[in-house]
């Protein structure tokens, strides 16, 4: 049985110029890594899920929706099997 004072450790990978960012603001917040990560572990605890939102970015991005919106409203458009289609379209407008 596992009581609250016990302890385990854990390792993580962390880029370094990502980790001197943060420690700086961990100062700031009167904080360390530690208690940075066992805060987010404990909120994952009591709430059953991350303490965030997490997604992907925004795909696809507002050029090629606009493409997209674009290319849909060119489908829309009549078809023609020749230049001699199109012309005679034009003409009977």
């Amino acid at each position: 049985m596992v009581t609250a004072t016990q302890t385990t450790q854990i390792r993580i990978r962390v880029p370094a110029r990502r980790m001197k960012k943060v420690q700086k603001l961990f100062d700031e917040m009167g904080t360390d890594a530690t208690g940075a990560i066992n805060m987010f572990l404990a909120q994952v605890e009591r709430n059953g899920r991350l303490p965030f939102e997490v997604v992907a970015r925004e795909m696809p991005n507002a050029a090629t929706r606009a493409a997209m919106r674009e290319a849909d409203e060119l489908a829309k458009r009549p078809a023609y099997a020749s230049k001699k289609d199109f012309f005679a379209a034009l003409k009977s407008k």
